[in-house]
């Protein structure tokens, strides 16, 4: 019995991410979204004693994830066991010479400064062990010869490989890392597929969901915080 909260569950593998927590019996599940109605209802997909709970928080106002804890609170919702910092945009490809500074920079916001704001929010009611999980993605390795027009997007999610990282030596109490997901069949991962002349992304959402759920699930603080993992179980490289 968790309290889990997920931003960007309306599509993806948030909505994924949803449905599979929704699917373990009295789990608190926390829907973190910029509209709350575009949220698909799962509740019928729901185990027994599941509660489903629905909290704007909007990635592009900082303020947002500091609202949505104090509306959880009032609630009743005064911890949190899992944060999974889901919400992204994927749309800034291309080579770096030709890379739009106006979408990097929307990018940035929306990648990286609303998930340190979450994470600001969040940790007063992120209960000693519970775990905080910056989603990553393989665009974001530095250690790798260039084989993707991705940089613009890949920046952005080596600065969330950096926050899950230091947050994990600032907050002991606290099992943080960073989560690649893989090449998952999404709107964004099928985009960034067409980028590289592909048809679509090579790993399907259940696949990658089922994954992450596991590799979350046996998350501590001596084998899996402080590193940036992948949805296998294995570990990436920066």
């Amino acid at each position: 019995m968790s309290t889990v909260l997920i931003t960007g569950t309306n599509r993806g593998i948030g909505l994924g991410l949803a449905k599979a927590y929704a699917k373990q019996p009295n789990n608190t599940v926390v829907l973190g979204l910029r509209n709350p109605d575009s949220m698909p209802d799962i509740q019928g997909e729901a185990a027994e004693g599941v509660k489903i709970v629905k909290v704007k928080i909007d990635s592009g106002e900082i303020e947002s994830p500091r609202k949505a804890m104090e509306e959880l609170k009032k609630q009743g919702i005064e911890k949190l066991d899992i944060v999974i910092a889901n919400a992204a945009i994927g749309d800034c490809f291309g080579a770096l010479k030709e890379v739009d500074l106006s979408s990097f920079e929307e990018h940035w916001r929306i990648n990286v400064l609303a998930p340190l704001a979450l994470f600001q929010a969040c940790v007063p009611l992120i209960k000693e062990n519970g775990k905080f999980i910056w989603m990553s993605s393989g665009a974001s390795i530095i250690d790798r010869v260039p084989d993707k027009l991705d940089a613009g997007y890949g920046i952005t999610k080596s600065s969330m490989n950096y926050l899950a990282r230091y947050a994990h030596y600032e907050e002991p109490s606290i099992i943080s890392f960073s989560l690649s997901p893989g090449w998952v069949q999404t709107d964004m991962g099928d985009r960034g597929a067409r980028w590289a002349g592909m048809e679509k992304a090579p790993i399907t959402v259940d696949e990658s969901v089922s994954g992450i759920v596991k590799v979350i699930q046996d998350a501590t603080k001596d084998n899996y915080s402080g590193l940036h993992m992948r949805y296998d179980g294995s570990k990436s490289k920066w």
